[in-house]
């Protein structure tokens, strides 16, 4: 048992969690350290204090030359990347969700600021991060990135458990958490004869301030385990797809939901 327990130990391994401060990232920021990884926390804010084998970088994915500005303060610092992870997205307000915010209109009245914020967010930034850290990653032959998805990735969001509440699964988040996996199948297929693997995060809804009962009710009556995800579901997960308990795995999208997408 202890060959198997040892597969998910990290020590000695460096990783950039890009929205190491978000529900999910902050949580994945503790795993990793747990494991021994030196984890660097990418975010425009930092909700860690001072801890051991932790580091935080204010950076604006979107733009591109942060980015490379980035890389070159990561590179005076650290002299390899093991894994990447990409869980930011944006979701209009960040501090809290506000009802009736531009960035839940209708498509018919959706307005081509927020479609391209989104996109800048969660198609661009992945893009420009992966493009400038993956050659460093490949120099490992034993490297992962592992990005972000949703469920509404995999199904079209139900318009029916957010009723009049000024709050849904708008458009551009839909769109661009599909393309987040052809994105990921892409590197999987293109880079694992170079010893770099590459999987899709596939979370559910995760319990969260903002969110009105009538919300919560709606959508834990359609999940077969009846109840939304808490902020730890995603992290025994994330541990086993960024370790080398997953040597064999790339492509796939790993689906934590649940049961949300079975019906």
């Amino acid at each position: 048992m202890s060959k198997i327990i040892n597969k998910f130990n990290l020590i000695g391994k460096t990783a950039i969690v890009v929205g190491g401060s978000g529900l999910i990232g902050s949580q994945t920021v503790d795993t990793l350290i747990d494991a021994g990884c030196e984890v660097i926390n990418v975010d425009l804010h930092n909700n860690k204090k001072k801890i051991k084998n932790y580091n935080f970088f204010k950076v604006n994915i979107q733009d591109e030359r942060n980015i490379i500005s980035f890389k070159k303060k990561f590179l005076k610092k650290y002299k390899k990347l093991n894994i990447l992870i990409n869980h930011a997205f944006y979701k209009g307000n960040p501090k809290k969700i506000i009802p009736n915010q531009k960035y839940f209109s209708s498509l018919d009245k959706y307005p081509s600021l927020e479609w391209n914020k989104t996109l800048s967010v969660n198609l661009n930034g992945m893009f420009f991060l992966t493009k400038h850290f993956i050659n460093l990653l490949l120099k490992n032959r034993n490297s992962v990135i592992l990005n972000t998805s949703s469920t509404y990735g995999k199904v079209a969001p139900n318009k029916n458990i957010y009723g009049n509440s000024g709050i849904n699964s708008p458009i551009g988040y839909a769109t661009t958490k599909s393309a987040v996996i052809g994105f990921t199948k892409y590197l999987a297929t293109h880079y694992g004869d170079k010893g770099l693997r590459a999987n899709i995060l596939v979370p559910g809804g995760i319990k969260s301030p903002g969110q009105s009962k009538k919300f919560r009710k709606n959508y834990e009556k359609l999940t077969p385990l009846k109840r939304m995800a808490n902020q730890n579901d995603y992290s025994a997960a994330i541990l086993y797809l960024v370790s080398d308990a997953s040597l064999y795995m790339t492509g796939t999208e790993f689906i934590i939901d649940g049961g949300w997408t079975s019906w």
